[in-house]
C-alpha cells in the first residue's frame, strides 16, 4: 500500500515537472492614422484583430512554451521575441523562428494569443503557422491565412481573402469581395454583399441573405443556399442542395451534385429558362413550366416567358423546383 502511495507520488511530480511552462506578456501601443496597414506574422498562435476608436495600433499579446526545460524555454523566447515595428503606414508585429524541430526538442507545446487593435480605417494582412484568425468592423482590404484553425469575420468592408488548411469558416455582414478557402471544414456566411467565391475540401457550405454574385463548391457536403440574389453556381462532390433565389432573379442559377437531392425555390413570377436533369430520381415542379422536353429524369421548358438560366443536375437524386413562400421571400 505504501509502495503504491509512493509511486502514485512520484508520478504526481513528474507530471508537475513537466507541466511547467515559460509564459511572455507583451503590451505595445502605437500611434497610426486612418488609411494605414497591419502586418502580423508569426509561427503559432491565434490573432485576433478589432476596431478602434482612437487613432492607434494596440498589442496585447500573450505567449507560451512548454519543452519540459526551463532553460530551453527561456533560450527560445530571447531567441524569437515578439516585435512590433512601423515603416511609413505599415505596422508590423512578428514573431517568426527556424522550425521547432531544428531546436531538437523532445517534448513540447506551445500557444499565443495576439489581440490587436487598429483604427477602424485599415488595411490587416493577418498569417500565422497555426491558430485561429478573427477580424471584426474594419474597412480595408484584409487577407489572413493559417495553416490550421478557424476564421470568422464580422462586419468588415474591402476585399476579404482567407484561407486555412483546416478550420471551420464563419463570415458575418461583410461588404466587398469575398474569397475564403478551407481544406476541411464547414464555411457559414451570413448577410452580406459584393461577391462571394467559397470552397472547401470536405465540409457543409451554408450561405443566408446573401446579394451578389456567388460561387460555392465543396468535394463533400450539402449546400444550403437560402436568399442568395446575383448569380448563383453551386458544386459538390457529394450532397444535398437546398436553394431559394428571391425576387427578382438577377443572375443565371447552376447547381450540380454527384450524389443527393436538389430543392429549388423560385419566385413564381419570375422569367427563368430550366433546364433539369436526374441520372438516377426524377424531376418533379409544382410551377406552371411550359415544357419543351419533359420525362420523369428531365424536365425543360420555360416559365413566364423564359429570362435567366437555370440548370440543375444530379447523378443519383430527386429534383424539386417549387415556388418560394412569401414568408420565406420577406425574412
Amino acid at each position: 500500500m505504501f509502495s503504491i502511495l509512493r509511486n502514485l507520488l512520484i508520478l504526481f511530480a513528474l507530471t508537475l515537472t513537466a507541466s511547467a511552462a515559460s509564459e511572455e506578456i507583451v503590451i505595445r501601443q502605437l500611434d497610426a492614422a486612418p488609411g494605414g496597414k497591419l502586418v502580423v506574422d508569426v509561427d503559432f498562435g491565434s490573432v485576433t484583430v478589432t476596431a478602434g476608436a482612437d487613432d492607434k495600433v494596440a498589442l496585447e499579446a500573450h505567449r507560451m512554451v512548454d519543452f519540459g526545460d526551463e532553460a530551453k524555454e527561456k533560450e527560445y523566447l530571447a531567441a524569437v521575441p515578439i516585435t512590433i515595428a512601423t515603416e511609413g503606414n505599415v505596422v508590423t508585429v512578428r514573431s517568426r523562428s527556424q522550425k521547432l524541430r531544428d531546436w531538437n526538442i523532445g517534448h513540447r507545446k506551445t500557444d499565443a494569443e495576439y489581440s490587436l487593435r487598429v483604427p477602424k480605417k485599415f488595411e490587416v494582412a493577418l498569417r500565422t503557422d497555426g491558430g485561429a484568425i478573427s477580424a471584426t468592423d474594419i474597412t480595408g482590404n484584409l487577407n489572413a491565412h493559417t495553416s490550421g484553425g478557424l476564421m470568422a469575420f464580422a462586419r468588415l468592408e474591402g476585399t476579404v481573402d482567407g484561407e486555412t488548411s483546416g478550420g471551420l469558416i464563419e463570415v458575418e455582414d461583410c461588404r466587398g469581395p469575398i474569397h475564403i478557402e478551407t481544406s476541411g471544414g464547414h464555411i457559414k456566411v451570413t448577410r452580406g454583399q459584393g461577391s462571394l467565391n467559397a470552397h472547401t475540401s470536405g465540409g457543409r457550405i451554408e450561405v443566408r441573405n446573401f446579394s451578389g454574385d456567388t460561387e460555392v463548391r465543396t468535394s463533400g457536403g450539402d449546400l444550403d443556399l437560402e436568399k442568395v440574389s446575383g448569380k448563383l453556381v453551386g458544386k459538390t462532390s457529394g450532397g444535398a442542395i437546398r436553394a431559394s433565389i428571391p425576387g427578382p432573379v438577377s443572375g443565371d442559377v447552376k447547381l450540380e451534385t454527384t450524389a443527393g437531392n436538389i430543392d429549388l425555390l423560385v419566385p413564381a413570377n419570375a422569367g427563368l429558362e430550366i433546364d433539369a436533369t436526374t441520372s438516377v430520381g426524377e424531376v418533379v415542379s409544382s410551377l406552371p413550366i411550359q415544357v419543351s422536353d419533359v420525362h420523369r429524369e428531365h424536365l425543360r421548358g420555360t416559365l413566364n416567358g423564359g429570362g435567366k438560366s437555370v440548370r440543375l443536375g444530379t447523378s443519383a437524386g430527386n429534383i424539386t423546383i417549387r415556388p418560394i413562400s412569401e414568408e420565406l421571400a420577406s425574412r
